[in-house]
């Protein structure tokens, strides 16, 4: 499993890579429903984190020749709408990206870098942007701010779209693709790339205000958490498994702390809870660490390759490679 389970009153969602999304009983891990996308066509997997409304579930699928944006009914499972994605790269169809929302409007990254706008009700599609690209990598997931869309491309270039239309207002080229979600941070917009670097970024018009140049390629969503702001590196830059855990003082740009694990870090982000940042590794060790300087807390160890974690008042839900979901009540920590 990969989506982190999400947490929503007594349920708790997640997206098996076996091709179902789960909705379980929180105190119990008793199945309420479940939806089964391979009966839609090719699909296994759910690379992204599901986006909870007041009626709806929101998440993307890949892994084969389709690939969908589903709007579950939370409390049936019955799917209100479906958009299929059907631009490909060669990973195939379908969205690997977190959903994000703005108004009435939800935002995802399809197989092929193509970012489009829905129509959070019914699904229809307000507009989509792609540019041309030459290198087969994963694409990330927009950042939202005021009327604005923001999409890092494959490509290396940074775009700031008007949430609306999806007309361009500006773009700026960086040193390489575009490896992390971009991610606002007080006034400025932050992000990744497989060059080493973070930049720090104007959001209205685009303009460098500054970067950092890392060890090796940071990956996955940058996790902003207590004025600081959290990111995986991978030297393959991919965001399967990472080498290092890196805090980072955004408004210094300059890195706090670095931990390493026994074995690979498994999570596409870290889980921030106060101050404690948690991440678990492919060997089922989940490490907690103090946030303002990186110490180590404590360890707990699982079966199978944590992938990742979802939280409510006093209970984490660890998501594991094999399969299994694991609530781990945190009370006595």
């Amino acid at each position: 499993m990969f989506s982190t389970p999400t947490v929503d009153g007594d349920l708790v969602y997640i997206g098996s890579c076996a091709g179902i999304f789960y909705a379980l009983e929180a105190r119990s891990g008793k199945v309420r429903w479940s939806y089964d996308i391979r009966k839609d066509g090719s699909q296994n997997s759910f690379h992204g984190n599901p986006l909870v409304t007041k009626d709806l579930i929101l998440v993307g699928t890949d892994g084969g020749t389709k690939g969908h944006i589903y709007a579950f009914e939370k409390n049936t499972g019955k799917a209100a709408w479906k958009y299929e994605a059907t631009s490909e790269s060669g990973f195939g169809r379908g969205v690997g990206t977190n959903i994000v929302r703005l108004g009435e409007r939800v935002y995802g990254v399809a197989l092929g870098d193509e970012l489009v706008c829905l129509d959070l009700r019914t699904g229809r599609l307000n507009w989509s942007f792609r540019k041309p690209f030459s290198e087969q990598a994963w694409s990330t997931a927009p950042a939202t701010s005021g009327n604005r869309v923001y999409f890092g491309a494959i490509n290396g270039t940074m775009y700031g779209l008007d949430a609306a239309s999806g007309a361009v207002i500006w773009s700026r080229d960086l040193d390489a693709r575009i490896s992390t979600s971009p991610v606002i941070v007080g006034n400025d917009l932050y992000v990744g790339t497989a060059g080493h670097f973070i930049y720090r970024l104007r959001p209205e018009k685009g303009e460098v205000i500054s970067k950092l140049e890392l060890e090796t390629i940071p990956v996955g969503p940058l996790t902003p958490a207590g004025g600081m702001l959290l990111t995986m590196l991978n030297p393959r830059g991919g965001a399967g498994t990472s080498k290092r855990l890196v805090c980072i003082d955004p408004s210094r740009m300059k890195v706090i702390w670095s931990q390493g694990s026994t074995s690979d870090w498994t999570m596409r982000q870290p889980l921030v809870l106060s101050s404690t940042v948690l991440a678990g590794n492919e060997a089922g060790e989940l490490a907690a660490f103090r946030l303002n300087d990186g110490t180590a807390q404590w360890t707990r160890q699982f079966k199978g390759t944590i992938r990742s974690i979802g939280n409510s008042a006093n209970v984490l839900y660890v998501g594991t490679l094999q399969g299994t979901v694991y609530a781990y009540d945190t009370a006595g920590l």
